[in-house]
């Protein structure tokens, strides 16, 4: 008799192959990509990972639907879709920011919380997901950049805040570029986690 069951077993393996996917585009990052600059930019994979991961994965809690919307108040529909980001995506940013940590002068807030807000844009509610990628992950990242700059600003660094607010749109661009290279294997992984889902 297992102590586990199957979807539990399925579970583990889908978080340490997820944290080995972070780890490796994290790697990725600082090994090969930080060398590659489009004016005084470089591109994050973590970041657009972080982004494409809450967009893909979504939220888990069905959208509102017409008659839910007459029987709740204004309180309930508020928090209901506060609650709606990616808790997957929440997670996976959270644990890129605490990879950055080391590197960064600050905890980076602006990975997690692009995470969850991602989850908004759900891939599975829209039609062309495929072209709606690229501009979700440039306003993501423009955001994200964003929180970060405003982090350095109320650390005392305003050196690296000046930096960040020059180089936040290039960037936003080149992760905006390379969106749909990661879009599509996410988007198998997703579609055969869903499938395997169902066989069990």
């Amino acid at each position: 008799m297992s102590v586990f069951s199957m979807r539990e077993r399925r579970r583990s393996l889908t978080v340490v192959a997820v944290a080995m996917l972070i780890y490796l585009a994290w790697l990725m990052q600082l090994t090969v990509l930080n060398g590659f600059f489009f004016h005084g930019a470089v591109c994050s994979l973590p970041l657009t990972l972080t982004i494409l991961w809450g967009f893909v994965f979504g939220s888990r809690l069905p959208p509102l639907t017409s008659d839910d919307l007459k029987v709740m108040t204004a309180r309930q529909v508020f928090f209901r879709q506060l609650m709606s980001g990616s808790l997957s995506g929440f997670l996976v940013g959270a644990f890129t920011g605490a990879l950055y940590a080391s590197v960064a002068p600050v905890y980076p807030l602006s990975f997690p919380i692009v995470g969850w807000v991602a989850g908004y844009f759900c891939a599975r509610k829209l039609q062309r997901e495929v072209l709606l990628c690229i501009p979700v992950v440039l306003l993501a990242t423009v955001f994200a950049e964003a929180i970060m700059a405003v982090e350095l600003w109320f650390s005392g660094r305003e050196e690296s805040f000046l930096h960040l607010a020059r180089i936040a749109l290039p960037e936003a661009v080149v992760n905006a570029v390379i969106a749909p290279f990661c879009y599509f294997p996410m988007r198998r992984w997703h579609d055969f986690a869903g499938e395997s889902s169902k066989d069990a």
